[in-house]
């Protein structure tokens, strides 16, 4: 192989790059943590004059001139021979530090050498084989940075400099012009209101590039979709006990608050949201505590999760199983009670074992923890593991993506899973799927329209998948006489409304085949559900799918809004057309007719 020599002058300066024949392409997506697409970002890349703006769908692209930019002044000279993949360098004094590094063309390590008191009289520096084509050779030495590109055709190495015309049957002398460079390795998505991003890069052919930019966190700012209870920080005042309590046959407001008033902009729906979670844990499922930070622990693997809780001498275990599914890592992932909305090739699949129990000492993880008779219900116990998981996901987000989770299950699994989603706003998506009383069944309203079907008090006795002590107050036997439901301040519609903004899709049978489906209560409270999700402006976060059939048979009639909440969520693809709401119900009951108040969409926005 011929020599080839390259010396670095000292009187090279900092300037613009002239854009080359063949740009390199980035694009991608940027959006906003809790999901959505987020416009007029400027996206540039650090050191250059190239930037763009995201479109209102949340894309940009960037026709980037060269994989390269232009360092700053060097102080000192510094020459060296490439040879036969190693460097010797020309400089006759003093020791140097530092490495090389071999790029490809589009900016991909191939490899790098660091060395340490070289002595350049007498050392050289052995390198990788170079790539076919385009390399970039960086030595970084005593602190300063030299570049320069080079295409290895057969056996043959030359210089690419545009000022000069280079051979390899002749040494190559690299002037000013050709100047030294550092490779360009981070792009930067900036916006007013929004704290800035910077991504290094691996590759300066990439089309998939996506940016998550979170609100610059100030008082009463939310942090939808990132934490277990975002709206934790909200006061609440007394709540009312159960005998100060009245009546009322309709689905309460769910936007007038304990002080009477009624919220009048979405940015005060957190502190209301944050009063309707204490409600329903105070009077219809028991507490779901939250343990302390550093407390949860284990391993996440392509196969297994293995939780472990700690905390004041108490521990509890537990796994699950893992599926990549042909999902690309970090992967969304469907956590599934069991049966329920199947996970699509690339989404991962991880299987969580429900625990329940009928009467006696209650079992599972959450009571070793906190004790067998703690009040509250299986569905919150379950919930409290799937909350685990994701802590755990959190601390080791590089096989699943911990903010793109979705939790789905059937009939008393289809209860979980809704739960599950109520109580953890960092999962993305929920789906139950045919859940009845205790999932997306307002509990007052089986007495008005499924009589014959499965009543509030069947969820607190034949499993007690509610607090027996929370709602025990307000019903004891499944019938009218003993149910007095109607006196919740809140109901199963304002369970739905602690999801929003994230991901809700309830999957119904309106067959009548199992009469404990209470169908006709199911559709009722889904279409208040979809109307508090409006009013929050993000009506198309809900979805309803009612089929007849078998229970808990997946029916194509699902696959549609399956597939567009998926890729929404999941997938990222935030443009997808959402929110339908269909039933095959018949002499369907008129909604509007079991709510009283207003769901005009509230001006404002969620923060």
């Amino acid at each position: 192989m011929k020599i080839l020599f390259l010396a670095f002058l000292l009187s090279c300066t900092t300037y613009s790059l002239a854009a080359m024949k063949d740009a390199y392409q980035i694009s991608g997506t940027v959006t906003k943590k809790g999901g959505g697409p987020l416009e007029k970002v400027t996206v540039l890349l650090k050191g250059k004059n190239v930037s763009v703006q995201t479109g209102t769908d949340g894309t940009f692209k960037l026709s980037v001139p060269l994989a390269l930019r232009l360092s700053t002044q060097q102080k000192q000279n510094l020459s060296f021979v490439i040879q036969n993949n190693a460097v010797t360098f020309l400089q006759g004094a003093g020791k140097l530090n530092g490495n090389v590094t071999i790029l490809s063309g589009n900016g991909k390590c191939i490899g790098s050498t660091d060395f340490s008191g070289l002595n350049p009289a007498t050392d050289q520096i052995a390198l990788p084989l170079l790539a076919s084509g385009i390399n970039i050779i960086r030595v970084t030495a005593n602190g300063n940075v030299y570049t320069c590109q080079v295409v290895q055709l057969g056996n043959k190495l030359h210089l690419l400099n545009k000022h000069i015309t280079s051979s390899s049957d002749a040494g190559f002398s690299v002037t000013k012009s050709a100047a030294m460079y550092a490779a360009v390795d981070t792009i930067v998505a900036t916006k007013t209101g929004y704290k800035s991003v910077s991504l290094p890069i691996e590759s300066f052919t990439l089309n998939n590039v996506s940016i998550e930019m979170d609100s610059i966190v100030e008082t009463g700012d939310i942090a939808w979709g990132r934490k277990e209870n975002p709206t934790a920080d909200c006061k609440v005042g007394t709540l009312p006990e159960y005998s100060a309590l009245k009546a009322n046959s309709k689905l309460p407001d769910p936007f007038l608050k304990l002080d009477g008033s009624r919220i009048k902009n979405k940015s005060e729906w957190a502190c209301r949201r944050e009063e309707i979670r204490q409600q329903l844990i105070k009077y219809v499922f028991g507490e779901k505590p939250i343990p302390a930070k550093g407390s949860v622990t284990g391993t996440v693997s392509t196969t297994k999760i293995s939780v472990k809780v700690s905390e004041g001498g108490k521990s509890c275990s537990f796994d699950v199983t893992v599926n990549m599914n042909g999902a690309t890592q970090p992967a969304p992932a469907i956590i599934s009670y069991g049966a329920g909305a199947s996970a699509p090739t690339g989404v991962a699949k991880i299987t969580f074992t429900a625990i329940e129990g009928g009467s006696g000492a209650k079992n599972g993880p959450f009571y070793t923890f906190y004790g067998s008779n703690h009040p509250a219900g299986y569905l919150i116990a379950q919930a409290w593991q799937i909350s685990r998981i994701i802590d755990l996901l959190e601390q080791n987000p590089g096989i699943i993506d911990p903010y793109r989770i979705a939790v789905t299950g059937c009939s008393r699994n289809g209860k979980g899973a809704f739960i599950g989603g109520v109580l953890d706003n960092r999962i993305a998506l929920t789906i139950p799927v045919e859940s009845g009383i205790g999932g997306t069944v307002a509990l007052r309203l089986v007495e008005q329209l499924d009589p014959k079907g499965e009543w509030p008090y069947h969820a607190i006795s034949y499993v007690r998948w509610l607090s027996e002590v929370a709602l025990g107050k307000f019903t004891t036997g499944n019938n009218a006489n003993a149910d007095n439901t109607d006196r919740l301040p809140v109901d199963i519609h304002s369970a739905m409304a602690l999801i929003a903004p994230q991901g809700l899709y309830i999957v119904d049978n309106p067959s009548g085949n199992y009469a404990g489906l209470d169908a006709r209560s199911a559709w009722v409270t889904g279409n208040a559900g979809k109307a508090i999700f409006e009013a929050l402006g993000v009506g198309d976060h809900f979805a309803y799918e009612g089929a007849s059939g078998s229970h808990c048979q997946w029916r194509t009639q699902y696959n549609a809004s399956l597939n567009a909440m998926i890729d929404k969520f999941l997938k990222g693809n935030k443009s997808v057309n959402t929110g339908k709401v269909n039933t095959d119900l018949g002499n369907k009951p008129d909604p509007k007719q079991y709510y009283d108040w207003d769901a005009t969409e509230l001006p404002g926005e969620l923060w």
